[in-house]
């Protein structure tokens, strides 16, 4: 470049010497202009602390918006458009081409990214909100079934269905403390109840033990258990419960 650059061209420039986009003779009266313009120095001040808001760079936006970006640089656009010719007389003087395009150019491409990167930034988060909200509003009878089924200690006994599909756990820990949990049993049809039951002693000493009444649409069911059981077994009963087991086994399970 052997010519001073016009006011105009070097504001023109100020976004691309903000985003350290500038090389050469360029570079050189970009950086002397802003050395003595205070608007201009302010104007790259603030440029620059916009940028400071970009993600760290461990973030990366999905490549379709680096696509997107690359096909609309790569379009015909004013950086192709031939330079304008103004005419006097007979005479013509070409101007040189504007920066404009390439200054817009520029700043689409990285408002685009600052947008795509910002947004995946706002999606993770408001995902990490969902998960501690419902992890707040989890039924602490839930969240002390998984944290007892979780615990090394604990016994996890399957209970199959005996007719159809399904199943359940009982989990146990070692000081008499029992969930049923893990089952989608279907509500009984008018007023009956589940019963959960236990197998405890051996031989002639053997006796089914309630464990609890659980309702026509039972959840998760805490139960005590002092003795070792054998067996569990879920019922279908009467709304309130039977002194033994009926014929109807919905679900058994032999403690191994």
């Amino acid at each position: 470049m052997d010519r001073e650059l016009t006011r105009g061209e070097l504001d023109e420039l100020l976004p691309l010497y903000a985003l350290d986009a500038l090389d050469g003779e360029e570079l050189a009266q970009a950086a002397r202009f802003v050395d003595r313009d205070d608007a201009a120095r302010a104007e790259v001040e603030s440029l620059r602390e916009a940028v400071s808001f970009l993600p760290p760079p461990d973030i990366r936006a999905p490549a379709s918006v680096w696509q997107g970006i690359e096909g609309a640089l790569d379009a015909p656009g004013p950086l192709d458009a031939p330079p304008l010719r103004l005419l006097t007389g007979d005479a013509s003087a070409e101007q040189p081409p504007r920066r404009g395009g390439r200054v817009v150019a520029v700043l689409a491409a990285a408002a685009v990214v600052l947008a795509a990167v910002l947004g995946l930034q706002v999606v993770r988060q408001q995902d990490r909100i969902d998960d501690l909200a419902s992890e707040m509003h989890r039924d602490p009878m839930e969240q002390q079934a998984m944290v007892a089924r979780g615990s090394d200690d604990a016994h996890v006994i399957a209970l199959d269905a005996m007719a159809g599909a399904g199943g359940a756990e009982v989990v146990m820990l070692p000081d008499g403390t029992g969930y049923l949990m893990g089952h989608a049993l279907p509500a009984l049809a008018g007023d009956g109840s589940y019963q959960l039951w236990a197998k405890v002693g051996d031989g002639d000493a053997a006796r089914m033990v309630s464990l609890g009444v659980l309702g026509r649409e039972p959840g998760i069911s805490p139960f005590r258990l002092a003795a070792t059981p054998t067996m569990f077994e879920v019922t279908a009963e009467p709304p309130t419960g039977s002194a033994e087991p009926g014929p109807r086994v919905v679900l058994r399970g032999e403690v191994a």
